[in-house]
């Protein structure tokens, strides 16, 4: 894989550029292959707090529908039994 796609998705106009410094300069490399690797874990959290949101707003409409029946069996007389 190119460890210098993500940086090129972010400086299109810069894109021969990197190409070419990044055949010549190790240390180039280097930092085009750290910006690689967070991009990934930034992409891997973000989707983790989407799926988090997601779950979030499942549970609040579970709670909520929990705690009206709490309070409508509130208003009943509780069973026999």
């Amino acid at each position: 894989m190119e460890q210098f796609r993500s940086i090129i998705e972010r400086l299109p106009q810069r894109e021969l550029d990197i190409r070419r410094r990044y055949g010549r300069d190790a240390q180039f490399r280097t930092v085009c292959a750290d910006h690689e690797e967070a991009t990934a874990a930034f992409r891997h959290w973000r989707s983790l707090a989407e799926q988090a949101g997601r779950k979030a707003e499942e549970y609040t409409g579970i709670l909520q529908e929990l705690e009206a029946e709490v309070l409508n069996r509130l208003g009943r007389p509780p069973p026999q039994g």
